[in-house]
């Protein structure tokens, strides 16, 4: 238990207990592996202004609030509400509000919706709830737990005066009372961190990754976001002295490679570049962190390639664009970077070997298959290493979710479980199944479904040949010969969808999965994962994996040779139609795709070393992240390279398979990582021969 070791300032005899829990699925693995932030920000600032009038402990594990439950009863129960785990959340409340009627159920956080009355349907779909705070939680929780004093913390009693509390939502019969929105927080340093005193010390665990929060807020007006909100619309920034002490104190405990920081615009701010700097000193002095999450700046394009350089890889140079569609980009209330600054920011990537990143979302309001084919060649062709290609989601809270979009886009959407949010649970003696329901927009007024259907099948094609740098390499070459590669990504696209073999089963396959996995109504899905056997038939992978991670990471684990055949005949065939294959390029290609498969191939087998003679300098070609041309390093007396995994290489997959597990859903997770590319074999030249330099088009050769 964490108490404030002001107690002797309270009146009371004992103190209110109070748990805050921001619970994660772990059915099949842990679904949200990171540290309980937001939660324990709120928790963070009630021990500062209550003391030791409370006695509260933070909980992520099911696991660990069902052995908190079974020696004690909170007298209030603080959950976090998120897509993922608003489900498990309410179960857990239900299940206690059984067992302790008299235990007050606080929920908050951002899955609530704006609108009046689909607030108050929300409210009645989860009736567990007796109070929700909407908006910032620190001030809010004060503030109820203020007017919980004064009723002599008897929640009933507090709902029957109908007492307005501000950022609050109850339900009182037939009327919902709602309280005004307090002004947010312009000081952050206000809230203590979250780190003081060891409040985080029980996160640190090899499954958990830390994260921190330098700024909240917004200045930007998506539709389809959370901090789209006017509400959150100004951003505050905390001191870089805390920023400072908790970097440190996570680099003295951290077990996990990754680290995470939570600012929706990283690189706004000239502190940003200072934060960086720090970062990269702890992977001087300890290799730490290996890969930093970061959403970077829309509009501070110069500070986020610096950032990017700084850190050497560790954070990928990022343009999220969503749709670069102008009508799509209206609908949204977007802006993005003009497409000259996005192949920039893309294109840093190309010589210090870091993956660049943006996204993509299928189906937003005005988007249509043409539209979302133009924007995946588009950023293709900026040169970005990894472009996901998102559903659209649903997301209570977001002004695209409102009713009034719905209707107006002539949106229609199907349900499918949340991949990977699903288990098994306890609470006292009563276990039960549980799993999170998200809602996707799979067609609107400008986009059929049959399109639809028919972009998910270039999101495949974009995931499995396209991410993660897969076939970076040949793609370099292909660009030095002027066929760009949304060309190629076309072209095996058109291949995979309209042939037949290995490859077309796949598409088919993927298909008809993720059609068995989509439900037209809600109430019908929730029923049918209560039935019998249902929970472990999606426990198993059976049902409800993410069907585009499923088949990448099939095709990547088994299919590897056939990925090549496919890659590296399109590729030949697109050289010879603009008279660009020679005999040196078709030589290259033959001891290019030798080599690619050497380094990819079986990528978790770390003991795996192979030494080959070639004819062009891949060390070179390796260490330059094929930005130099190949003919340059040509090598006609041949050259020995080895092909292995570097030490460092080795620690980092040790570190994600202890992570994620060797399981075909946590191995496909650890192959989800921005920055699987830099796993991939590295290359130093072997003893079968060894060259002294290499000079134009001739080597001299020891």
């Amino acid at each position: 238990m964490i108490m404030s070791r002001h107690r002797a300032e309270t009146n009371y005899s004992r103190p209110i207990k109070v748990s805050f829990a921001d619970l994660t699925h772990t059915g099949q693995l842990v679904a949200t592996n990171t540290f309980p932030l937001g939660i324990s920000m709120v928790a963070a600032y009630a021990r500062k202004e209550l003391g030791a009038e409370i006695e509260f402990e933070i909980f992520r594990y099911p696991e660990d609030f069902s052995n908190y439950l079974e020696s004690s009863i909170p007298q209030i129960a603080c959950f976090s509400m998120f897509a993922w785990n608003m489900r498990l959340s309410h179960e857990f409340a239900r299940r206690l509000k059984i067992a302790a009627p008299k235990t007050i159920i606080v929920f908050g956080g951002v899955n609530f919706p704006d609108i009046l009355d689909e607030q108050e349907g929300f409210l009645r779909k989860y009736p567990a709830i007796d109070f929700c705070i909407e908006g910032e939680g620190e001030l809010a929780f004060i503030e109820l737990y203020n007017a919980l004093r004064a009723a002599n913390f008897d929640g009933e009693d507090l709902k029957r005066s109908r007492r307005s509390i501000p950022n609050t939502c109850y339900l009182q019969g037939d009327e919902m009372v709602k309280g005004d929105l307090l002004a947010r927080i312009v000081d952050l340093n206000i809230i203590p961190s979250t780190f003081e005193s060891g409040m985080s010390d029980k996160f640190f665990d090899e499954q958990l990754i830390p994260m921190i929060q330098t700024t909240r807020g917004c200045p930007y007006s998506c539709t389809f976001c959370h901090e789209g909100a006017r509400y959150f619309n100004k951003t505050r920034r905390v001191s870089q002295a805390r920023v400072e002490y908790e970097i440190d104190y996570i680099a003295e405990r951290v077990k996990t490679p990754d680290f995470i920081i939570t600012d929706l615009n990283f690189g706004m701010f000239p502190e940003d570049v200072e934060t960086s700097r720090l970062l990269a000193r702890k992977q001087d002095e300890r290799d730490w962190p290996k890969f930093v999450t970061i959403a970077t700046a829309k509009n501070h394009k110069e500070r986020v390639l610096d950032i990017s350089k700084i850190l050497r890889g560790a954070v990928p140079p990022g343009a999220a664009v969503q749709s670069t569609d102008p009508d799509v980009l209206t609908h949204i209330k977007r802006k993005n970077l003009p497409l000259d600054a996005i192949v920039e920011v893309a294109r840093t990537a190309e010589t210090d070997g870091a993956c660049s990143f943006s996204e993509v979302i299928l189906c937003l309001p005005g988007d249509s298959k043409r539209a979302h084919f133009k924007s995946i060649t588009d950023v293709t062709d900026a040169g970005f290493t990894l472009v996901r290609t998102y559903q659209f989601l649903m997301l209570n809270g977001t002004e695209a979710a409102t009713g009034d979009s719905r209707g107006r886009y002539e949106m229609q959407t199907r349900f499918r479980v949340k991949p990977m949010n699903i288990g098994i649970y306890r609470v006292r003696d009563e276990t039960f199944p549980s799993v999170e329901i998200e809602e996707i927009c799979v067609a609107n007024n400008t986009m059929p479904y049959q399109d639809y259907q028919a972009c998910r099948a270039l999101s495949l094609t974009v995931e499995i040949f396209n991410n993660n740098g897969m076939f970076f390499d040949l793609m370099q070459f292909l660009a030095q010969q002027g066929i760009p590669r949304s060309r190629l990504i076309m072209a095996i696209h058109d291949r995979g969808t309209n042939g037949d073999g290995w490859i077309s089963d796949v598409y088919r396959r993927f298909a008809e999965e993720e059609e068995r996995n989509l439900w037209d109504s809600e109430e019908e899905l929730a029923d049918f994962v209560q039935r019998p056997g249902v929970i472990q038939r999606y426990l198993d992978g059976e049902l409800g994996v993410n069907e585009i991670y499923k088949y990448r990471a099939l095709s990547f684990l088994d299919h590897m040779d056939e990925l090549h055949e496919i890659s590296f005949d399109v590729g030949r065939s697109l050289l010879s139609s603009c008279n660009r294959l020679s005999r040196l390029t078709d030589e290259y290609l033959t001891e290019l795709k030798r080599v690619s498969l050497l380094r990819k191939q079986n990528l978790f087998d770390i003991d795996r070393q192979e030494e080959e003679v070639v004819h062009f300098d891949f060390v070179k070609l390796v260490e330059s992240n094929f930005a130099i041309a190949p003919l340059d390093v040509y090598v006609p007396d041949g050259i020995g390279v080895r092909i292995f995994h570097s030490s460092r290489q080795i620690d980092t997959i040790n570190g994600y398979v202890k992570e994620f597990g060797g399981t075909l859903v946590g191995l496909g997770r650890i192959l989800n990582r921005a920055h699987i590319s830099s796993l991939f074999r590295s290359a130093s030249y072997s003893a079968t021969r060894s060259i002294v330099r290499v000079s134009g088009n001739r080597a001299l050769a020891r």
